[in-house]
């Protein structure tokens, strides 16, 4: 029994041998017969380059004037949340010889191709990446495919996160108060496509619903304060003249019918949704997904605040020394927002200005009684008209002699 086991064995082994010595035979016959003048057969591929009908000697100087060609021109990047790194070309080595020592005449074969991967790692280390991050021998395996490909290619670090940072959880959260109309909103969730633009108006419409301009005011500014601390591109924002109760300064995205749209874009390849829930007379919206690569702190100056003028008027409906106040007039407002950017180790890549967002001063408007013997017309400017003293049945709250004043009242 043990004979016939040894025998098999033996068998086996023989032909395994016999097998490997002719395919080095033939293999080295092949490569010294094209180096001795033969030419490869009709149909010879080595990667993207046809070198049918070619000597050895031609078909490896072909080869290496594409690949020259190749680093010249080939732009290799790598994407990660809108930073964006080139390996250069000087890390990628041809395997030119080996590739055509593999060739077979007449079939296709591989150009071996192999890119340094210290150089690799350095690429991905610059924009904030790492290995417990990115899955880097996925990134180089597609990088030297593209490369044998004699291509360029643009990586989105984003596909190559490892799994097990790419768990759904909540990113970013706000709140504002509840405006009755948007109870009406058939939907809690908004799904952002990759590469998607979201219009406000857009949604309502396809909703099928029509709100007042506060309302999807209120709506699109939490949205807006949701985003911001993301890598979400803001493609078309605006504010009111006054800032609306119960949005945050610096965080407003006024929309109104045909007038004004809240407009962002995902650049991410991978989705992000919006969810928003009511809590009694709030609305708090979350923005879910796979967490970002950086972090987005967000920072603002102090505000700046612009006192009010007076704006004194004069009526005959009033007693002399009779002052109504018709408006008390508000402090204007100027607020920046910036968006600090941080790396995995904590490190600031950069600080971004976000929006200056200015609401202007509301006068103070006061209404005065006439004063006998005084000069009651405000001195008109070259492009003013005085107006004419009211008539008994004109409102006392009209705009006839007009006068700004300073931030102090007019003194009597």
């Amino acid at each position: 029994m043990r004979r016939i086991v040894s025998f098999k064995l033996f068998f086996t082994l023989l032909i395994t041998v016999s097998y490997l010595l002719a395919s080095t035979k033939l293999a080295t016959w092949a490569y010294e017969s094209f180096a001795s003048g033969d030419k490869f057969a009709e149909g010879t591929m080595i990667g993207p380059i046809d070198v049918s009908n070619r000597s050895y000697e031609e078909a490896h100087e072909q080869m290496s004037q594409k690949v020259n060609e190749w680093k010249q021109s080939a732009k290799m990047a790598l994407v990660l949340e809108g930073k964006e790194v080139t390996v250069q070309t000087n890390h990628f080595t041809f395997h030119i010889e080996e590739s055509m020592k593999q060739a077979v005449s007449g079939k296709h074969a591989p150009l071996l191709v192999s890119v340094d991967a210290k150089a690799l790692q350095d690429a991905i280390s610059s924009i904030g990446a790492s290995n417990d991050l990115i899955d880097v021998e996925k990134v180089k395996t597609h990088l030297e495919q593209a490369a044998a490909s004699l291509t360029s290619t643009q990586l989105s670090l984003v596909q190559y996160v490892r799994e097990d940072m790419q768990q759904q959880t909540i990113l970013s959260q706000a709140v504002i108060p509840l405006h009755e109309e948007l109870r009406i909103i058939p939907t809690t969730t908004i799904v952002i496509e990759p590469k998607q633009v979201f219009s406000v108006l857009d949604f309502f419409k396809k909703q099928g619903i029509s709100l007042s301009k506060e309302a999807m005011t209120l709506f699109a500014s939490v949205l807006y304060e949701a985003i911001v601390p993301t890598n979400f591109e803001i493609v078309e924002r605006h504010t009111s003249a006054v800032l609306p109760n119960g949005v945050k300064a610096g965080f407003e995205a006024a929309v109104e019918q045909d007038k004004k749209d809240f407009i962002f874009f995902n650049p991410n390849d991978r989705a992000y949704t919006f969810e928003w829930v009511i809590e009694g007379n709030d609305m708090r919206a979350s923005l879910i997904g796979a967490p970002f690569i950086y972090q987005y702190v967000l920072k603002t100056d102090p505000i700046e605040y612009y006192d009010p003028k007076t704006i004194v008027q004069y009526s005959a409906l009033l007693k002399p020394n009779e002052k109504r106040i018709k408006e008390e007039g508000k402090k204007g407002m100027l607020i920046r927002l910036y968006k600090e950017v941080y790396d995995r180790n904590r490190t600031l890549v950069e600080t971004v200005l976000v929006s200056e967002d200015f609401y202007p001063p509301i006068h103070r408007v006061e209404v005065r009684g006439l004063r006998a013997g005084a000069n009651n017309e405000a001195s008109p400017t070259p492009s003013e008209t005085p107006s004419a003293q009211p008539s008994q049945q004109e409102d006392i709250w009209g705009n006839e002699n007009e006068q700004i004043k300073g931030n102090e009242d007019e003194t009597s």
